[in-house]
């Protein structure tokens, strides 16, 4: 999946990529309230899979902190957290890809997070955005290694990792809280070489 970097950027981002379809978008704490109401559009959606949040997390202020540590994180080398929308369409947020937990030095690794609009769904979209972050990862932010956590009942989101060239490696007991209770997760990781070998 080929991306192209932007550098003329809508009034409330920071910085955007583009795929064929997709912008990939860091966004300022302007937007906020686009933001708030994607996931208050998606909060029954995601609640199956998201970790368990307050009902504080889906109002503005919230949104606006959260973008807030979001940039901050960014500027320091430590997230890479794109908002998506359909190219042509910066208003409504379809979906979200993140690499976060950076770390450099002798790792040089990342984990991968997403999740995305209910009517969005099965049209290749979340595929398209996580091929083009983890490139983007390897390339721009020479990364080494990108993991992922799944949980075992997703099998679309399955289907998505080992797709975009994740290979499973174990299972990570009770690793997050979701909907309410501990979750057991199952652990991917991606290299560089996977990619390769998804092109040929």
């Amino acid at each position: 999946m080929s991306y192209t970097i932007n550098y003329r950027h809508e009034r409330d981002e920071i910085f955007s990529i583009e795929t064929d379809r997709l912008r990939l978008s860091v966004l300022k704490k302007s937007a906020a309230p686009k933001v708030c109401e994607y996931y208050v559009r998606n909060k029954d959606f995601h609640k199956r899979w998201a970790q368990t949040q307050p009902d504080s997390y889906f109002s503005v202020k919230a949104q606006k902190e959260y973008l807030r540590s979001d940039s901050y994180l960014y500027y320091d080398d430590r997230l890479l957290p794109f908002f998506i929308f359909e190219k042509g369409d910066t208003q409504k947020i379809i979906g979200r890809v993140s690499l976060f937990n950076i770390v450099r030095g002798g790792m040089q690794s990342a984990a991968l997070g997403y999740h995305q609009d209910e009517k969005a769904c099965g049209k290749g979209y979340m595929t398209e955005a996580v091929q083009a972050i983890t490139e983007y990862g390897f390339k721009e932010l020479n990364l080494h290694r990108i993991e992922a956590f799944i949980l075992p009942s997703n099998d679309s989101s399955l289907r998505l990792i080992r797709r975009s060239g994740f290979r499973e490696e174990g299972l990570r007991k009770s690793y997050m809280h979701i909907n309410g209770k501990w979750e057991d997760h199952l652990s991917f990781a991606l290299f560089e070489e996977n990619l390769k070998e998804l092109k040929k």
